[in-house]
């Protein structure tokens, strides 16, 4: 086999985690070492002391739920002070905690996890369960991450793939690579809509295929919106209809909480076929020497009633999203499902009602993500440059922040990338010796509801000169400011690097700036997003 079949297309789900690689054009998926396509996302630590990744790590969800680590991809990149990240560590049965740079980590036995750490044992076991299949060495990956993924969450992917020994070849969006699953070498003309409702996110990408080229005109999506979100609404049933029936509540047990966890994705999941099932538990709880059972029918149209306005929000982001470049949905051509909660027959029948037109059949909601990641490293392993054209937007506006807590977007939303935008550098404060920007990814003209990337400092001197945000073909985001005495080489400032080197980095100058000035600065924001790595290019 040469080496481009042995680039894996990976994606990275917040439930399952399916691979695929490319042979004679044609993209497989790799099966897991217990024959299925799909490896639970999910790692333990045993009672033993082991790190148990993927089918094993799941089986003892029930017995030890304060040691199994799922649904990782919802809090990776995040600061652990983020509210979105304090709302959610009552959803979990393990500890979440800070991590060594701020970020938002996990506590396994008495050791602290960061989420690249989890996502990389994870991606580890691929690359193994591939190796094994293909029969050779895996060195590189293309990875899928969902569109609405910001910067620091990119990266932190990024930096999962290379601690499990993968070089990333590229970082795609989870509906684009769904649709380069549908349409690579078919020689369509059309406008489509990928609807991408996974476990823990929803994506939404308008798309204009032309032969092999691929263009995203619009994104959106929302983080915090997939089947976790189904199942913990039956959970919430459930939890309820017990509390009022024995004046108990389970939730301060985690072995029943996760069985009744188990016990809802899987009632869910049968709803999928037939209308009325039954959740039944035997002896969840003890009360007075007496066993407690649950034993509860839940129906479609209950679940439908349940879940009716997740499945609303959707529907409007879809609309946001069109009316940004004023496309109606009777115009889409061809709408992709993607992701396993696409299956619930009320999100068909709403696409069918909402663009007028059922969901194209024939593309596999858990495997085409992979399977489109497999074929954009295939291709990108080519001498034939022209053999595919994938053009990609910016999901959610990049800028600074400014006076009065505002928001100054420089990168907006939906920009074709790659893409720059330059600007001049402005005086440092008054008394200050550096120029300090706050930079910060979101929709809202409030930085306070954005998401913190980092914080760049820059000498005062270099003010006046041009300062350029430039995001790559993955958006990944680099600062590049030109430097006088370098010529054309500038000094680059990313907002992101390991704790360690940013530590020592800041230490050093604050200290320089000390000896030099004789001045006492307040010590920049802590944490790994509020540093600054700079590299000397040339």
């Amino acid at each position: 086999m040469d080496n481009r079949g042995r680039i894996l297309g990976i994606d990275l789900g917040t439930t399952n985690t399916c691979v695929a690689h490319v042979r004679n054009h044609v993209a497989k998926m790799v099966p897991t070492d217990r024959g299925g396509l799909t490896l639970p996302s999910v790692v333990a630590l045993s009672a033993r002391g082991e790190l148990l990744v993927g089918g094993v790590a799941k089986d003892q969800i029930l017995t030890n739920p304060r040691n199994t680590i799922y649904g990782a991809k919802r809090l990776i990149g995040r600061p652990f002070q983020s509210r979105i990240v304090q709302e959610l560590r009552d959803h979990f049965t393990y500890d979440i905690v800070a991590g060594p740079g701020g970020e938002a980590a996990v506590k396994l036995g008495e050791k602290v996890y960061t989420l690249p750490q989890i996502s990389s044992l994870v991606l580890a076991q691929v690359k193994t369960v591939s190796e094994q299949f293909l029969g050779g060495e895996v060195r590189e990956a293309i990875i899928s991450v969902p569109a609405y993924y910001n910067d620091n969450q990119r990266n932190a992917v990024k930096e999962a793939g290379r601690l499990a020994g993968l070089e990333v070849k590229r970082i795609v969006n989870e509906p684009t690579a769904a649709a380069l699953a549908y349409g690579f070498n078919r020689g369509l003309d059309q406008t489509i809509l990928v609807y991408d409702l996974g476990g823990g996110t929803f994506d939404v990408s308008v798309m204009k295929l032309h032969g092999n080229v691929f263009e995203v005109v619009a994104t959106g999506g929302d983080t915090f919106l997939g089947g976790v979100d189904f199942d913990n609404r039956i959970v919430d049933h459930v939890l309820e209809e017990f509390r009022r029936e024995h004046k108990i509540d389970l939730r301060q047990s985690p072995i029943a909480m996760q069985r009744i966890k188990t016990a809802s994705e899987a009632a869910k999941i049968d709803l999928t076929l037939i209308p009325n099932v039954v959740i039944e538990l035997p002896f969840i709880e003890e009360h007075r020497g007496r066993p407690l059972d649950v034993r509860m029918p839940l129906s479609r149209e209950l679940l439908e009633r349940l879940t009716s306005d997740l499945v609303d929000r959707t529907f409007e982001i879809c609309d946001q999203v069109l009316a940004s470049k004023g496309i109606s949905p009777r115009a889409i051509g061809e709408v992709i499902l993607v992701g396993g909660q696409s299956r619930m027959p009320l999100v068909q029948q709403k696409i069918r009602d909402h663009f007028g037109r059922p969901a194209r059949k024939g593309v596999h909601p858990d495997e085409c993500v992979a399977q489109g990641a497999a074929l954009l490293g295939d291709a990108l392993g080519q001498s034939d440059s022209g053999a595919l054209t994938l053009v990609d937007v910016l999901s959610m506006p990049i800028g600074i922040g400014a006076g009065g807590g505002r928001f100054r977007r420089i990168l907006d939303r939906n920009s074709s990338i790659p893409s720059s935008r330059s600007f001049r550098l402005p005086a440092p404060r008054p008394g200050a010796s550096q120029i300090v920007m706050d930079i910060f990814q979101g929709d809202s003209d409030e930085v306070v509801d954005n998401e913190y990337l980092g914080t760049l400092r820059i000498d005062g001197a270099l003010a006046g000169r041009k300062i350029d945000f430039k995001l790559s073909e993955e958006c990944l985001l680099s600062v590049v400011v030109d430097v006088p005495e370098q010529g054309p080489s500038p000094v680059e400032l990313a907002t992101r690097d390991t704790p360690e080197a940013i530590k020592a980095a800041l230490a050093q100058d604050d200290l320089r700036r000390r000896q030099e000035h004789g001045t006492h600065e307040a010590p920049p924001r802590g944490g790994i997003l509020s540093s600054i790595r700079r590299i000397w290019s040339g």
